[in-house]
């Protein structure tokens, strides 16, 4: 169900975004769609790989299944972590930039397009380290030559403890710590934005006082600049919420098992790891529920079918 569910919710980002042309036309919000794809892939390949060994108590595809899990498993993490740290970045930048510099150096297609294959590209590279030294660190230590893949699925290689070590620091702290950094900078930068933009409004209003007798006259550009600012701190809001909700539990036990080895418990592991998944549908919901133009666009879908019916 949890499979089906965040398959079918971001499967519905991404024919929204073919659809509906007013969510391309800015070109960060590729982001967005790269992010959805993603966790499309969690929802349709990865979970039920993992719920299979809630449901028959171990693991049943075998090492060849593990191999895939493995791959598709750590990729679509690496991908999604890093994925936020540059749609967290792109917020920064449009709350420090002038605007007019923003979009013409940050929004551009060509350039969104090749940050986004470059980080397709770079979370490959803990699936080629686990899969070329797979048996290898068979040979270099005891337990993970002792995995029975048959009743569990493990990487040989998180049982090699400068590879596990490495893994986790570079794909998993770096870009949780990187979208904390960016997000909680890009807020005090969108309030020292907002600020401005009020002292300057009130100015204008100063100033309009000696025609207008004292009535202030609703400013349309003025609340279009601040939409500008208060839509994407919305999304933003959103997606980070999602991660704190599924990812920092298991990035906390993490830090737990680092520094009390005994405290490894394998069914709170996969439990962690759950909830982490269950970030791909969160992120379809609240990305649905923050954005107005999705939102639309289920509407009209769903006025469409009961008009069928």
């Amino acid at each position: 169900m949890l499979s089906a569910i965040t398959s079918l919710a971001n499967l519905g980002t991404i024919v929204a975004f073919v659809k509906v042309k007013s969510l391309r036309e800015k070109p960060s919000n590729l982001l967005i769609l790269s992010l959805a794809v993603v966790d499309f892939f969690q929802g349709l390949i990865v979970i039920p790989y993992n719920m299979s060994n809630f449901v028959f108590g171990r693991w049943i595809f075998g090492e060849v299944g593990c191999k895939l899990y493995v791959a598709m498993g750590y990729q679509t993490v690496v991908i999604g972590l890093y994925t936020l740290c540059l749609i967290s970045l792109d917020r920064l930048l449009l709350v420090k930039l002038p605007y007019p510099t923003y979009m013409k150096h940050v929004q551009r297609k060509p350039r969104i397009l090749l940050v986004i294959i470059a980080c397709w590209v770079v979370s490959f590279l803990p699936v080629c380290i686990d899969l070329v030294f797979w048996d290898k660190a068979k040979s270099l230590s005891d337990v993970a030559a002792r995995i029975n893949f048959d009743y569990e699925c493990l990487a040989p290689t998180r049982w090699i403890p400068e590879i596990s070590s490495a893994f986790l620091l570079m794909f998993l702290f770096t870009p949780v710590f990187l979208v904390a950094v960016f997000s909680l900078t890009f807020l005090y930068a969108l309030h020292l934005r907002l600020k401005k933009m009020r002292r300057v409004g009130i100015e204008d209003v100063n100033l309009s006082n000696s025609t207008e007798q004292g009535r202030r006259i609703p400013n349309d550009q003025e609340e279009q600049s601040k939409n500008r600012y208060l839509k994407p701190a919305m999304t933003l809001g959103a997606l980070v919420a999602a991660m704190c909700i599924s990812i920092l539990p298991y990035v906390s036990y993490v830090v737990v098992i680092y520094l009390c080895p005994t405290c490894l418990n394998p069914q709170l592991v996969y439990c962690f790891v759950i909830l982490g998944y269950c970030n791909a549908l969160f992120d379809a919901v609240l990305y649905g529920i923050t954005e107005s133009k999705l939102r639309r666009f289920y509407a009209s879908c769903l006025k469409r079918l009961t008009n069928r019916w």
